[in-house]
């Protein structure tokens, strides 16, 4: 900076600022590797014999820290109790790398979770140029990789330590703040799967073959009142998520598990909204049995569109009957609907054959349809938040261009984007289970 001032050389705010910014890093480098290699230090018990590990003398340990690469020493311990029977090894021991989590790794705990924490939202390239950039640190692809997927395993193995807890546990705590109504939303969505874990699995391909996993994913969030038109207002901050690969079974104990966490047993009124798919209203009358159900409105709109379009080849003829069905289903006269099935132009056996599956669709699902009566209650009648869910918080970073995932990586890279956006990713998340 001195040479350029002397020259007469302008420096622009963005050079200072990098500069200081180097300048404040090295010299908290430096201060960062006194500091740790001060620490005291005792031997170690030999966790076989008991005795006092013998001290070898120091040694250097780079690793990689928020300021950037540092270096510190510590003593080196062994213990030779199990050799003389020549059945063992000889028994080593780096207590202050324990201390400082960083045994068997050259990252701090921090490094991992900020890494982790990008991870959630970008891919592992872009992760590693971010730290780069933002954190002046050199984290490959690989290991960003690496950090967040063993943070997702982490996180999974926690909530296997909650589910056996809700499944245990008689009497979950009463939360602190009344809940109005809690809504539970699940579906699910395709998430592009390695070929070689993808054998006898059936697909969409014209072969019957898959490319995709279903990703089951959920979401909970509460609404306290309604807005001054009397339409449902969910609360801010409310939504939390989860997702797995997995059998709808499996998946029952993980949603059941999230909604003890948000205190279903306690909330004034339990609202289920989904499509139409057996699995998720089997799973709502095998833990929520007293919960009301709602079919997704625009799910069910669908249903009709899609019919009428197999059907109906005139355009006016199409928007009429749109529009006179679509207002018999907002009412929740499903009888009037599925009677007015009967008048469509359904002159071939094809077409008969989807009346049938709707008019069978609509009748079993009546109850869950009564939208005018739901609407007048102040609740929601559309599954929009995990619609929304499926695309932001799994395709924006498992479906992008070019991915393939294991089931296991998969798994481990929702649950910790799951967390983050849930606001439960704590800064001693790595460090538990």
């Amino acid at each position: 900076m001195r040479e350029h001032q002397a020259k007469g050389e302008e420096i622009s705010m963005q050079e200072l600022e990098l500069l200081f910014r180097e300048a404040a890093l090295a010299g908290g480098r430096l201060a960062l590797s006194d500091f740790l290699s001060a620490i005291s230090e005792k031997a170690p018990s030999c966790p076989e014999c008991g005795e006092s590990m013998r001290n070898l003398g120091r040694r250097e340990k780079q690793i990689v820290t928020l300021l950037g690469e540092c270096k510190f020493d510590r003593n080196y311990y062994e213990c030779d109790c199990g050799v003389s029977d020549n059945s063992a090894q000889y028994i080593y021991a780096l207590p202050k790398d324990e201390k400082l989590g960083v045994s068997g790794t050259k990252f701090t705990e921090a490094v991992k979770r900020v890494t982790a924490q990008i991870a959630s939202s970008d891919s592992f390239i872009d992760t590693s140029a971010n730290l780069k950039m933002l954190c002046g640190i050199n984290v490959s692809a690989k290991e960003c990789e690496r950090i967040a997927e063993d943070a997702g395993e982490k996180i999974i193995s926690i909530k296997q330590e909650e589910i056996m807890y809700s499944e245990t546990e008689l009497n979950p705590p009463e939360p602190e703040k009344p809940v109005n109504i809690l809504y539970i939303e699940y579906d699910g969505t395709g998430v592009p799967i390695r070929k070689q874990e993808l054998n006898r699995v059936n697909g969409k391909q014209p072969d019957g073959t898959a490319k995709t996993r279903e990703m089951k994913t959920g979401c909970i969030f509460t609404q306290s009142g309604v807005d001054k038109e009397g339409k449902p207002v969910r609360d801010s901050g409310s939504t939390t998520y989860f997702a797995q690969i997995s059998a709808a079974e499996n998946f029952g104990r993980l949603l059941y598990s999230e909604a003890v966490k948000r205190s279903v047993d306690y909330a004034g009124r339990v609202v289920i909204i989904g499509d139409g798919a057996k699995w998720i209203w089997n799973l709502a009358n095998d833990y929520f049995p007293y919960a009301t159900q709602i079919i997704d409105l625009y799910h069910a709109k669908e249903h009709i569109f899609n019919l009428l379009k197999a059907i109906i080849f005139d355009e006016t003829e199409l928007h009429s009957q749109k529009k006179l069905l679509y207002a018999m289903l907002e009412d929740g006269d499903i009888d009037s609907l599925v009677e007015a099935f009967n008048t469509l132009p359904a002159n071939t056996e094809e077409k008969q054959e989807k009346v049938r599956v709707e008019y069978n669709y609509f009748t079993q699902n009546k109850t869950r349809m009564q939208y005018q009566h739901f609407s007048g209650q102040g609740l929601f009648v559309g599954s929009g938040v995990i619609e929304a869910a499926c695309k932001n918080v799994v395709g924006k970073r498992l479906k992008q261009s070019g991915m393939l995932w294991s089931i296991a990586g998969a798994n481990n890279m929702v649950a910790l984007r799951c967390a983050v956006l849930s606001g439960g990713f704590e800064p001693n998340a790595l460090e538990t289970a």
